[in-house]
């Protein structure tokens, strides 16, 4: 995904200063490799950061951003023995964190190469940018410079809160439109971008291979299949179906075995809804 240059000294003079206007204010640095945290200071100071925060550690750097929020937070995504060094559940965390100052800064991941699954994952948890070690310098700022100057609009909703995944225009064709944006666009009807929506949500828990977050895409595509409009009544059905996924990747996350009940109860709301029409 970047190219690489091997040689932190000579990787410096590359990078403009006057160019790196992502670089101004204070970005938290989280990196647990001594290394690689002195090569990435000295390129973020070299690209006009005066004042680098830095961390080692998840709960070190939870501890700065409360006291200061970073103009963009650069943090590893290596392996930790240690839960806590999680670096998706930190980014959770700090996308979660309701009315924090810190909430919608700016995230960028660096990794040895990961699986297109992986990426996906840290884009879902809320990663603005991700970048494959080792890091060509020019990258680096590119990446900054464009979350600069091109930021895109904070999502906050029950299965996703961060910036939006979306980084181009809809064309007119594609996919079936399934966003409320869609059809304030009047592209498509309630309904219709609804059962679109459904569809796709269906299809992504199958990719997760989690049998009962399958259970619940497939709850949704029946429910949504079987309505004729689509009223504040069904939109809270649909969002039943979502709160219910958060829920069981938060509980997997933490190691907690109770799921079941989440998705046979939400199952028998269902079928209780279902019943009544």
């Amino acid at each position: 995904m970047t190219s690489l240059v091997r040689n932190p000294s000579s990787a410096a003079t590359t990078m403009p200063a006057t160019d790196f206007q992502a670089c101004s204010g204070a970005p938290l640095l989280l990196e647990s490799n001594g290394f690689l945290r002195n090569m990435l200071i000295g390129l973020l100071r070299d690209g006009g950061a005066e004042n680098v925060m830095i961390a080692k550690r998840g709960d070190a750097a939870m501890a700065q951003i409360g006291e200061r929020t970073p103009s963009v937070i650069i943090a590893d995504w290596h392996e930790h023995d240690d839960p806590a060094e999680d670096r998706l559940k930190l980014v959770r965390s700090i996308r979660e964190t309701e009315n924090a100052p810190y909430r919608d800064t700016p995230i960028v991941l660096i990794s040895q190469p990961r699986s297109r699954r992986e990426i996906e994952r840290a884009r879902d948890a809320g990663v603005s940018e991700f970048l494959i070690t080792p890091i060509a310098p020019v990258t680096l700022q590119d990446r900054l410079r464009s979350l600069h100057a091109q930021p895109r609009a904070f999502i906050s909703a029950s299965r996703f809160t961060g910036p939006d995944r979306r980084r181009r225009p809809r064309k007119a064709h594609g996919p079936a439109y399934k966003r409320m944006a869609d059809v304030a666009d009047d592209l498509t009807t309630p309904l219709a971008a609804a059962r679109a929506a459904a569809i796709a949500l269906s299809h992504e828990t199958q990719l997760t291979g989690d049998r009962l977050a399958i259970r619940v895409g497939r709850s949704l595509q029946r429910f949504i299949t079987a309505v004729h409009e689509y009223t504040a009544v069904e939109a809270e059905v649909v969002e039943m179906h979502r709160a219910a996924l958060a829920q069981l990747a938060r509980m997997a996350e933490d190691g907690n075995p109770l799921r079941e009940p989440v998705v046979s109860g939400l199952e028998q709301v269902v079928a209780k809804r279902m019943g009544r029409r």
